[in-house]
């Protein structure tokens, strides 16, 4: 492989022997540093490897919210930054992570959904605090214009004795502001808001204010617009509606809403709402956080505290035009809590699209987020639009599921779902196409049918009718799930008529003492059962009959850590047992990578760093890390 220490070009294009053009690094810099090897999670026929040629017509290309290209130095270097060239980089911006680890399996997000500037094909420097590693990986999240993560060059530079410099892309770090606008009052907010400008620091001194509408302003993302707390959670928006509006690169951090308006965001871009707490008055239905509009992409709302909604209307809304739903929008680390009583619709703590945009893309990703007690509605997250990721989530003692409502080509892998003995708790309902669902814990769950732990539902329709109507599953992907103590585990079209069809079930872990293990209450067409192990205890039974490779009934012998129940150094489940077919299954519940073989269930066997967990209050909202 290439990439030895050498000298880039600074401040011109160099021209190949062959006439091609070659990519040129910042003229920040460091020298090169020899790639060994590098790997990636997937690719369309556009190899890893195009990356590393100097050829800016060749590329990397994989489709998906969290494709991942790794490069390998062969030994631990003092890495201080990386040059990407983006495929259309002058006419898209790749949202990305850049990630080190000395292992390749314990890794350190350095710079975290950063975005190129969609302004040139060449390589843009991309720099961090200098840091010791053998690996470093780029995680992409898609670009303006679809899913895919398409990388035509890539150079690893040495230490720079430098830290970020902004690179190009959007940081989660407090910015420089070009100018700090303080503010004491509501006329001076709508003053501020008026006169916002890129770079603009405006910070709310500790009171009440109305809030209003901010039209037509833009930062940029080295200096975004930022509307801050001088304290947090003592600048109180307690009047007025707050709406972002044909906007970009606007960010609301550390207040306190308890007024009785939606607040809106409206055709607009790159808008964050972080850090604050959110507790509207409400004497009727109400939409807490409303995305909208056509043009609505890149929008990111974390680390809020969302509590104690009681009337109908959802604490987080995604929408869109009125043909197409928001795209690339990110919901994480907020704590979701205190939501009901039960309506029957419409009081959902997420919804991401609606059945009228179900035909469209939305890209959305909800992770790593908090649901506590969320009992207002059937879903408590509801999907209903194409190509969307939930992962990462905990759920505890929250009555109602996850759900693929509508649209295709969803993907729900990581998710802890703790009933705590709750009546009413579930886990995941799908419907339609392409789904995956893996990697994910269920324990303690109460529900059946709509609220079974895991129900492949049946569907009302099948390739066409009414978009508010129930789709047919087909080609459903299960695989490596553990299911631990709940009333009922997987079920199959338990409502509606069409049974799912050409679906895979593999590699699951599930145990119980009650019921159908797997419950086929409707026989689905052509199931592949593979690797998956059965444990039925007290008056369960297995509920299937499938070869003994296929669905195995044997003690996985699972022990409690004291949080969850683990496989353990003996249990049949650990090494090369499960099917191993999927080559996206890269790593488990925790984080930790699968290796020597997939074992079944959510848990792969390993002694490397468990990276994630069930949360609790401490990892979410406002004062999380």
């Amino acid at each position: 492989m290439r990439r030895m220490f050498h000298a880039l070009l600074v401040g011109a294009v160099a021209v190949g022997i062959s006439g091609v053009f070659q990519p040129v690094a910042s003229a920040d810099a460091a020298p090169s540093l020899e790639v060994k090897d590098v790997t990636a999670s997937a690719d369309d026929g556009n190899v890893p490897a195009n990356t590393l040629d100097d050829d800016l017509s060749t590329r990397w290309s994989a489709q998906g919210d969290g494709a991942w290209i790794r490069y390998d130095l062969g030994s631990e270097q003092t890495i201080g930054s990386a040059s990407v060239a983006w495929h259309q980089g002058d006419t898209r911006k790749n949202t990305f992570d850049i990630q080190l680890s000395d292992d390749g399996t314990s890794w350190t997000t350095v710079l975290d959904h950063r975005t190129s500037s969609g302004t040139t094909r060449q390589q843009q420097n991309y720099d961090f605090a200098d840091t010791t590693a053998r690996y470093l990986r780029i995680v992409g999240h898609g670009n303006t214009t679809n899913d895919w993560t398409s990388i035509t060059e890539t150079d690893i530079h040495a230490a720079d004795g430098d830290g970020d410099n902004g690179g190009g892309g959007d940081d989660d770090g407090e910015q420089s502001p070009v100018r700090t606008v303080r503010v004491a009052d509501s006329d001076e907010l709508e003053a501020a808001f008026e006169d916002a400008r890129a770079g603009d620091r405006i910070v709310l001194a500790d009171g009440t204010y109305a809030a209003g509408r901010m039209t037509g302003k833009n930062g940029t993302v080295a200096e975004p617009i930022t509307v801050v707390a001088e304290s947090r959670g003592q600048a109180v928006i307690d009047d007025g509606q707050l709406e972002v509006a044909d906007s970009s690169y606007v960010t609301f951090e550390g207040l306190k809403f308890t007024n009785g308006d939606t607040l809106k965001i409206t055709g607009s871009n790159h808008v964050r709402l972080t850090r604050n707490h959110v507790r509207l008055t409400e004497e009727s239905s109400l939409k807490w956080v409303l995305i909208q509009g056509a043009g609505s992409h890149h929008n990111r709302i974390d680390h809020n505290l969302f509590e104690d909604k009681h009337q109908r209307g959802n604490f987080i809304t995604v929408d869109g035009s009125e043909t197409e739903q928001s795209q690339h929008d990110r919901i994480d680390h907020n704590h979701f809590r205190d939501i009901g009583p039960r309506a029957e619709n419409e009081m959902e703590a997420v919804r991401v699209g609606e059945s009228a945009l179900s035909r469209s893309s939305g890209f959305t990703v909800v992770e790593s987020n908090l649901f506590e007690n969320c009992d207002g509605d059937p879903e408590i997250v509801s999907v209903k639009s194409n190509d969307n990721v939930v992962r990462y989530n905990t759920i505890r003692a929250s009555q109602g599921v996850v759900a693929q409502r509508h649209g295709n080509r969803g993907e729900f892998y990581g998710n802890f779902f703790l009933g705590e003995g709750k009546e009413g708790t579930g886990g995941i309902r799908i419907y339609g196409q392409d789904h995956k669902v893996y990697n994910n814990y269920f324990e303690g769950l109460t529900g059946t049918g709509y609220d079974a732990a895991l129900q492949i539902d049946g569907g009302d329709v099948d390739t066409s009718g009414a978009l508010s109507a129930h789709w047919r599953v087909y080609r459903a992907t299960v695989v490596n799930n553990t299911f631990v103590n709940n009333v009922s585990n997987i079920e199959i079209g338990a409502n509606y008529q069409l049974a799912p069809v050409d679906s895979v079930i593999a590699d699951n872990i599930v145990t119980g003492d009650r019921g159908k293990l797997i419950n086929e209450v409707k026989d689905p067409e052509n199931m592949t059962y593979a690797g998956n192990i059965a444990w039925p205890t007290g008056s369960a039974t297995t509920g299937v009959s499938a070869p003994s490779d296929s669905v195995r009934v044997i003690d996985p012998r699972l022990a409690s850590d004291g949080s969850l129940y683990r496989i353990g150094a003996d249990s049949p489940a650990v090494r090369d047992n499960g099917s191993g077919g999927q080559a996206f299954v890269t790593d488990d519940m925790d984080g930790q990578s699968r290796t020597d073989g997939v074992d079944a269930g959510a848990d792969e066997r390993s002694s490397a760093t468990v990276t994630r967990a069930p949360f609790t209050a401490t990892d979410v909202g406002p004062g999380a890390e």
